[in-house]
């Protein structure tokens, strides 16, 4: 067996131990695995890296604007200790902190990614305890600033859009007019801007306003070969 299958091997049986009964789902035997929350996922990725082995990122995903690929829009790359602590960005000059779990043979990499799975599995929780329906998405996105490296047009589109699904239509405005009012360079920006509009369309009509969300979340879900979810209000942590 290939070093590249031994790999993929024990990370599966890793994550098949500790994040399947956690209730997530392996993508296509592959890497990935996923938490799936209807109108959002927390994706868990053990991305390939230089040298054997694998790095770790977990993040959120929203699917309330049509995704044909799978992203990570809040948190990514972990960082970790032996002792199973974690963080998102390791402070400056700190060390002791690991990004990649490394192959260098099969009984070590059996513990090193068992390690890196419980961390995977630690964020997952903590994700779902910080997020837990797009009221806590709406207020964790429109109070903090865009983060280096992340677009501002995305970050207000996304601010937007759970503001307006969680029925704060008065933040979501402010949101998703940041949008449209930027300087647009380049076709998805235009694009982006061209979807906010419409939402701010729909302001004065809350329910046609959810119903368009709901739609989108849909295609979403079938671009990404997602099974068909029922996104009432109860999906949505709404009363």
């Amino acid at each position: 067996m290939s070093e590249r299958l031994v790999i993929q091997r024990l990370i599966t049986a890793a994550a098949r131990s500790t994040l399947h009964p956690l209730g997530l789902t392996q993508k296509n035997r592959g890497r990935t695995w996923y938490d799936d929350r209807g109108w959002s996922l927390i994706v868990v990725e053990f991305q390939p890296g230089r040298s054997p082995g694998t790095y770790v990122n977990v993040g959120a995903m929203w699917l309330w604007t049509e995704r044909v690929f799978w992203a990570f829009d809040e948190g990514c790359r972990l960082y970790w200790r032996d002792d199973a602590t974690f963080v998102s960005e390791p402070p400056l000059g700190e060390g002791g902190w690991r990004q990649q779990a490394d192959f260098l043979n099969t009984d070590q990499f059996t513990r090193d990614v068992a390690l890196a799975v419980k961390v995977a599995a630690a964020r997952v929780t903590e994700l779902r305890t910080q997020l837990p329906d797009v009221a806590a998405v709406a207020a964790r996105l429109t109070g903090r600033p865009t983060r280096l490296g992340e677009s501002p047009l995305w970050h207000a589109f996304h601010s937007g859009a759970a503001a307006a699904l969680s029925g704060d239509l008065s933040a979501a405005a402010r949101s998703l007019t940041e949008v449209v009012s930027a300087d647009l360079q380049v076709e998805w920006e235009h694009d982006l801007a061209a979807e906010a509009s419409e939402l701010l369309g729909l302001m004065n009509h809350p329910v046609a306003l959810r119903r368009r969300l709901v739609e989108t979340i849909g295609r979403s879900r079938h671009m990404l070969k997602l099974p068909a979810a029922d996104l009432d209000s109860g999906c949505f942590g709404l009363r």
